[in-house]
């Protein structure tokens, strides 16, 4: 060099990945405290300001006292079939296998596909129940009060005296008849209504959310699903043969990722919680916003001139980098995408807080109370905040976990129930992984101060030759190469694997069977029995989670979705009465039971004595019944009920005729039907057979 110096070689540093974590850590929260410092500065209204503070408690809540972001990173791994970093480094630090059993996947996979035949499958795993004692309308009693009075005044005029126990038994006769006329209709207009709502529910992406929902409950402590939320799309409408863009609010539900979902700590119910979801959007949808109603353009405006070019960064968590590589997406502290968070808040505000911010004051009866509201913040604007719409006074969100924990709502997942056993079935694969590769030949001793100059002692092939030189010291003794085989353990490895894999069976009871593997020729599988215990111990568990999907989920959801329908629907198809019910659990339980059971009373019934007394109507029912449970259309297969009626009725007075005319002594003409053709005595036609002795021929 030009100094004199001798030139030194760049040093690397090497930073252990411990130190590297607590050093991206730092990093983070200075930047977090940064952001947070210069949101203070700002003048903030009341409102951002308390959804900023509620969002602060649960995000440190959630990282520091209960540790669900570890959890859920850590069950992402798991699903990946990744070592957590400390292990990682000390597996390559010993330079051996980095083989991972995939065992947590496996069971997730499994449960996801069970619980996916009930709540997907053609059955609905919901309906709608008719009031089990439906009023009479009013015009009806009206008309039998002047049908039963018409004819008492006839029977008085045609002097005969009345008996009010007569006239009491025919009130009461035709009032039966009209309950059952309107239990009837009551029956077909929920069937009408479950209809409906089945199709707001699959234009707004309803079974699409839960399907997705399915994929979480196995996988992480609780799962989540939302909705509907009431969105204004544009929609394409034909007028005079020619295309309109419409603005048209729909429903949608949506999974939410339980990274991106908070609630308040301490609450045993999440109904009882206030909820923060973290959104991501984009300058184009804060672009889409500006044409909507109800959304504050001065806000928004601002947002797009203070975040729209570098995005905004404060609400980011502290795990979101390790979860975007989990999940292949951008990190978001790069944020090339110029994505924009946003908070939306659903949760009780004081009423001078939204008298503040400039909501009507017609809505806020008084300010001193709370009430329930959807607000979305995105740094330090609030570009909407509307009272909640629902009835019931609760947020859209609804969660639930595989294996529910009393007095939280949070739960486990099969991460955390099998967890240890993933770590000894990976533990155990690497040994074996390690012990096949190292025992798959022999270990090889080399002396080389017995190796020639030119001789290559790395390298070993069938019929080489080995050149010595000869030992200077005289020992003839010294062996220039050796071999030793190193001892297999493959056989106690498998044994070890195969039990801890059974123990996951066990543990999850989402026995390999149940998914369509093998069951194989060990454990409680091994045997008819056995697979049946298995059998009955996983229908008993996804019992339980298919009560805690009905109970938390499938319910609430679409009661909010009966309520909604019941606000804005002028068709008076609803009247209030009618009950949303679940069948997660039945179908769990009695699919195959039941619609064996439907079969074999198809085939019990088909018998002169019961078609009397089901007629022709009541077996339509029972048709249409067991073809919707095999999957057939029930109404292309079965004519409708007026049909069945006509059918009916037809047949009533053929068999009135014919019993008329057996009556009379009269025959029936030879032509008096055209596809027989003319009738003929057969009996004085046929010749007699000669008789014989013996018998006849």
């Amino acid at each position: 060099m030009a100094s004199g110096f001798p030139a030194i070689a760049p040093v690397l540093r090497v930073v252990p990945e411990a130190q590297l974590q607590a050093t991206e850590k730092a990093v983070d929260q200075q930047r977090e405290n940064a952001n947070q410092a210069t949101l203070s500065d700002a003048a903030a209204s009341q409102l951002s300001s308390y959804i900023r503070e509620q969002f602060t408690m649960m995000k440190n809540h959630r990282n520091t006292n209960a540790g669900w972001n570890n959890r859920l990173l850590s069950a992402l791994r798991m699903f990946n079939g990744e070592y957590e970093p400390d292990k990682l480094q000390a597996i390559r630090q010993f330079q051996g296998s980095e083989v991972y059993a995939h065992l947590v996947a496996m069971k997730c996979r499994g449960t996801t596909s069970l619980l996916r035949d009930i709540y997907l499958a053609p059955d609905r795993p919901w309906g709608i129940a008719p009031p089990p004692d439906p009023d009479v309308p009013q015009e009806v009693v009206q008309k039998i009060t002047s049908l039963v009075t018409m004819e008492s005044v006839t029977v008085d005029q045609a002097g005969q005296p009345i008996d009010l126990g007569a006239v009491r038994d025919r009130i009461n006769l035709l009032m039966e008849h009209a309950r059952d006329a309107a239990k009837k209709k009551a029956t077909k207009q929920a069937k009408i209504v479950e209809d409906k709502l089945d199709e707001l529910m699959v234009e707004g992406g309803y079974y699409k959310a839960l399907a997705e929902f399915l994929v979480d409950l196995p996988l992480f402590p609780f799962a989540c699903l939302k909705g509907p939320s009431i969105r204004i799309v544009p929609t394409v409408k034909w007028i005079n043969g020619k295309a309109q863009m419409v603005q048209k609010p729909k429903m949608f539900w949506t999974r939410v990722s339980p990274f991106d979902v908070y609630f308040s700590p301490g609450v045993s119910d999440i109904e009882d919680a206030a909820v923060v979801e973290r959104l991501r959007l984009t300058r184009a949808d804060l672009n889409d916003l500006l044409d909507l109603p109800g959304y504050n353009q001065k806000e928004i405006r601002a947002v797009l001139e203070e975040y729209g070019r570098g995005g905004l960064f404060d609400n980011w968590d502290t795990t979101d980098a390790e979860r975007a590589v989990q999940e292949s997406r951008e990190n978001p502290w790069m944020n090339r995408s110029g994505m924009i968070t946003c908070l939306e808040y659903h949760g009780n505000v004081q009423g001078l807080a939204l008298l503040e911010y400039g909501m009507d004051p017609e809505m806020i009866d008084d300010p001193l109370r709370d009430y329930m509201v959807q607000s979305w913040l995105i740094g330090n604007h609030v570009i909407k905040c509307q009272l909640s719409p629902s009835p019931r006074k609760r947020h859209p969100y609804y969660i639930t976990s595989f294996e529910k924990m009393p007095g939280t709502p949070v739960g486990n997942g099969l991460p955390d129930i099998i967890g240890d056993i993933q770590d000894v079935c990976n533990a155990t694969l690497r040994a074996l992984v390690n012990n096949l590769s190292i025992s798959s030949g022999p270990q090889v001793v080399i002396n080389d101060d017995c190796m020639s100059a030119d001789e290559d002692g790395e390298s070993l092939y069938p019929w080489k030759r080995w050149h010595m030189r000869s030992d200077p010291a005289g020992n003839s003794a010294q062996v220039p190469v050796s071999f030793f085989q190193p001892v297999s353990n493959a056989n106690e490895l498998l044994a070890v694997y195969k039990f801890f894999s059974e123990q996951a069976d066990e543990l999850s009871a989402i026995p390999k069977a149940l998914t369509g593997s093998n069951p194989g020729s060990s454990g409680a599988g091994r045997t008819a029995s056995g697979l049946s215990m298995l059998m009955n111990n996983a229908n008993k568990i996804l019992q339980t989670v298919a009560a805690n999907i009905d109970r938390d989920v499938l319910d609430p959801s679409v009661s909010w979705l009966f309520d909604l329908v019941m606000l804005t629907d002028e068709s008076g198809l609803l009247t209030g009465e009618e009950e949303v019910r679940v069948m997660g659990v039945n179908v769990a339980v009695q699919r195959e039971t039941q619609r064996s059971r439907q079969l074999d009373f198809l085939q019990t019934t088909a018998n002169p004595i019961d078609m009397q007394i089901m007629g022709m109507k009541g077996r339509g029912v029972v048709l249409g019944s067991v073809a919707q449970t095999i999957g057939l259309d029930g109404q292309k297969i079965v004519p409708s009920e007026e049909e069945l009626d006509q059918m009916q009725q037809a047949q009533n007075m053929a068999q009135m005729q014919e019993s008329a005319a057996a009556a009379q002594g009269d025959q029936p003409s030879p032509t008096s039907t055209k596809d027989m053709g003319p009738r003929v005595n057969l009996q004085q036609q046929q010749p007699k057979p000669p008789m014989i002795a013996g018998g006849v021929h």
